[in-house]
C-alpha cells in the first residue's frame, strides 16, 4: 500500500511539472548582487568580480530545493565587457540549470547618468536522476521509464540605466518558446519554456553623513503562473555593513546581512521565513549565502591634502 501511494504521488508530481508551461527563473534574496542572472545588460557595472551564491529551501527537508550560481565578469574596455553565468537549481530527482555567457555594453548618457545593453546566449538543460528515480519506482511503473533528460539554446537581451543614486532594469532572460519532454508510450505529457519577464529598480537615500537608506525591488511576469514582487529595504553604514529587511509576494519576509569592502570581498548571509499556512506543514525557511570578490575597487576622488601638509610643501622650497 505504502510503494503505490508513494509511486501515485510521485507520478502526480511529475506529471504537475510536465505540464506547467512556465519554467520560471531562479530566485535569490541578493537579487542585487547578481542582476547578471536575470538582466544580460548588469554585466560590467560592477568591473571585474567574481560571485558565489547557495540557497538552500525548506530548511531539515530531505532532497530539498537547493539553488547555487556562479558568476564571472570581465573588465570594462572600450565600453564592453564579458560575462559568464552557470545557475543550478536541484530537487530531488530533478536538477535544472542555465549556462551562458554574457555581452553588455555602455553607453555614457552624461557625467553622471549612463545605460547598458546586454545580450545573453547559452542553454538551459534539465537532467532527471534515473537511478534514484528507479529505487523509488517499487512497482515497476513503466511511465517513470519514459522520462527523458533535455537541453535547449537560450537567448535573451535587457537594458539597465543607472546614474548617481538610481538604478532602473528591464530584461527577458530567454525569449525563445523552448518546448522540454517528449511524448512517449505511457507518459504524453510536454511542457513549454515561456519567456520571463523582468523589471528591477532601485535607488539610495542619503539619511546622515554616515547611514543611507537602499531599497529595491524586482517584478517578474511570467505566462500561466504567479507574477512574483520582491522588495528589499536596507540600512548601510559607511558603505562597510547593511542590514535589511525584504517580502515576496507577501509570502515569505527576509532579513539579510551584507558585509561590503573587507579586501575587496563582499559576505552576504539571509534568511527568509514563509508565511504561508501549508496542509502539508513544510519548513519553508530559507538559508542563503553570498560571496563577491571585486579584483579592483573604484577609484574615488582625491581628497584635498591636509593644511601642515601643504605647509611642508612650502617650506621645502
Amino acid at each position: 500500500m505504502k510503494g503505490i501511494f508513494q509511486n501515485n504521488l510521485l507520478l502526480l508530481i511529475i506529471f504537475i511539472g510536465l505540464k506547467s508551461n512556465a519554467q520560471q527563473q531562479p530566485n535569490f534574496l541578493f537579487f542585487e548582487s547578481n542582476m547578471g542572472i536575470v538582466n544580460p545588460a548588469f554585466t560590467g557595472s560592477q568591473g571585474q568580480l567574481l560571485g558565489l551564491q547557495y540557497r538552500t529551501a525548506w530548511i531539515g527537508v530531505e532532497d530539498a530545493p537547493r539553488l547555487a550560481s556562479f558568476s564571472y565578469n570581465t573588465k570594462e574596455k572600450n565600453n564592453a565587457s564579458w560575462g559568464l553565468n552557470y545557475v543550478s537549481d536541484r530537487i530531488y530527482v530533478e536538477n535544472q540549470g542555465v549556462v551562458s555567457l554574457d555581452y553588455g555594453y555602455k553607453l555614457q548618457l552624461s557625467s553622471d547618468a549612463l545605460l547598458r545593453l546586454g545580450l545573453k546566449v547559452g542553454a538551459l538543460y534539465n537532467n532527471i536522476d534515473l537511478d534514484k528515480l528507479q529505487r523509488i519506482n517499487t512497482l515497476g511503473n513503466t511511465a517513470l521509464n519514459d522520462i527523458n533528460s533535455y537541453m535547449n539554446p537560450l537567448i535573451g537581451m535587457g537594458l539597465y540605466f543607472e546614474n548617481k543614486n538610481t538604478f532602473l532594469g528591464l530584461s527577458v532572460p530567454n525569449i525563445l518558446n523552448s518546448k522540454r519532454f517528449k511524448e512517449e508510450q505511457a507518459l504524453k505529457a510536454s511542457a513549454t519554456d515561456s519567456p520571463n519577464i523582468y523589471f528591477t529598480g532601485g535607488t539610495s537615500i542619503i539619511l546622515t553623513q554616515d547611514l543611507s537608506f537602499k531599497p529595491a525591488l524586482l517584478y517578474r511576469i511570467v505566462k500561466d503562473a504567479p507574477n512574483r514582487l520582491s522588495i528589499i529595504a536596507k540600512i548601510e553604514y559607511n558603505e562597510k555593513i547593511a542590514f535589511g529587511i525584504g517580502t515576496s509576494n507577501n509570502d515569505y519576509i527576509s532579513t539579510l546581512l551584507l558585509l561590503k569592502g573587507t579586501r575587496n570581498l563582499d559576505l552576504g548571509i539571509g534568511y527568509e521565513f514563509g508565511l504561508r499556512k501549508s496542509a502539508a506543514t513544510l519548513n519553508e525557511n530559507t538559508l542563503e549565502i553570498v560571496v563577491k570578490y571585486k579584483f579592483s575597487k573604484k577609484i574615488k576622488p582625491s581628497k584635498t591634502a591636509p593644511p601642515e601638509t601643504k605647509l611642508k610643501k612650502n617650506t621645502n622650497k
